[in-house]
């Protein structure tokens, strides 16, 4: 069965979505700084053209994900579009090949508000450390790690809300994320099931509540 529009899913926006973008048949084809400084310096001009905030991100060699909220989801699609096709070339060009960059259609489901953020934004900066490339967050250079855990400039990211509310100071912000990325046993390195399906993470209750609302699952019938 054909997946969903992502008209259907988003509605028309807002929303805060997990975006994932992967390399066709897996290729390391973002491999190396210069793509991954390319793919920065076109997000950065980019969000801006289309009302995107961008929340998280952590640059892998075959796979990019970025924590993005969006204004609506026509705007979205156009962001994507540019995003996608500017990187293609500029790595087909590089490399002097052809052929498609991406593999499967990129996935971007809603992300429940609140605690459901953080571990999603959890969860993204510790990408490389699951990869075995680097053995803490800290020391991924293409991330949004450090931003969030010592205040490092980073003019890429919007602060999420649900950060800001960790503490009532920067400093205790920044204490707390560290903490929530790196000292909780074994936090953000499992795969968590949420992170794997195509429409919506959040808790169950709201999960279902967002799969009625968008007409994906049946509104059960009241007792009696």
């Amino acid at each position: 069965m054909s997946r969903a529009s992502r008209q259907a899913v988003l509605g028309d926006g807002p929303a805060v979505v997990h975006l994932i973008a992967k390399c066709n048949n897996g290729e390391f084809l973002f491999a190396g700084d210069e793509i991954k400084q390319f793919l920065y310096n076109l997000l950065l001009r980019l969000k801006v053209l289309y009302g995107i905030r961008i929340h998280s991100y952590e640059f892998m060699d075959n796979h990019i994900h970025i924590v993005l909220e969006l204004r609506s989801t026509r705007e979205l699609s156009k962001f994507m579009q540019r995003v996608f096709t500017s990187l293609a070339g500029r790595i087909n060009r590089r490399l002097n090949r052809s052929g498609h960059v991406f593999g499967d259609r990129a996935k971007t489901p809603v992300i429940q508000t609140g605690r459901q953020m953080l571990i999603t934004m959890r969860y993204v900066e510790n990408n490389a450390v699951r990869a075995g490339m680097v053995k803490k967050a800290k020391d991924y250079k293409w991330s949004s790690y450090r931003f969030y855990a010592f205040g490092e400039e980073d003019p890429l990211v919007d602060p999420a809300d649900d950060y800001l509310g960790l503490a009532p100071t920067a400093a205790g912000r920044r204490r707390a994320y560290q903490e929530l990325v790196n000292q909780i046993s074994h936090q953000g390195m499992r795969r968590l099931p949420e992170m794997n399906t195509w429409y919506f993470i959040g808790d169950a209750d709201w999960v279902i509540a967002m799969l009625i609302r968008r007409g994906f699952k049946k509104n059960p019938r009241a007792p009696g």
